[in-house]
């Protein structure tokens, strides 16, 4: 993992619709659903935590250790693959 701050790409929100955690598009106040991005409450959560304050994928994988006693080297490879997978779609800064 690099040492870069990691941000959500501006014009993005998290939305909870009923038990659902989803990413959309918000452009002049209105929200775009065509192109809407599910999560689970834990990817949610990082998130969240990302849009709040500057974070490296370390510092967020220190985060989720904290958070759900996971290990360091699964927390690491689990926030890789969230982060390449947000790369891929084109929802990070």
């Amino acid at each position: 993992m690099s040492g870069n701050m990691v941000k959500p790409k501006a014009g993005l929100q998290l939305r909870k619709i009923g038990s659902q955690y989803m990413i959309v598009k918000v452009c002049d106040g209105n929200v775009n659903m065509s192109d809407v991005f599910t999560l689970n409450e834990t990817a949610a959560r990082l998130w969240e935590k990302m849009a709040g304050e500057d974070c490296t994928p370390e510092e967020l994988a220190g985060w989720l250790c904290e958070e759900y006693e996971v290990d360091g080297p699964t927390a690491v490879k689990d926030i890789e693959r969230q982060l390449d997978e947000w790369k891929r779609y084109g929802l990070l800064a």
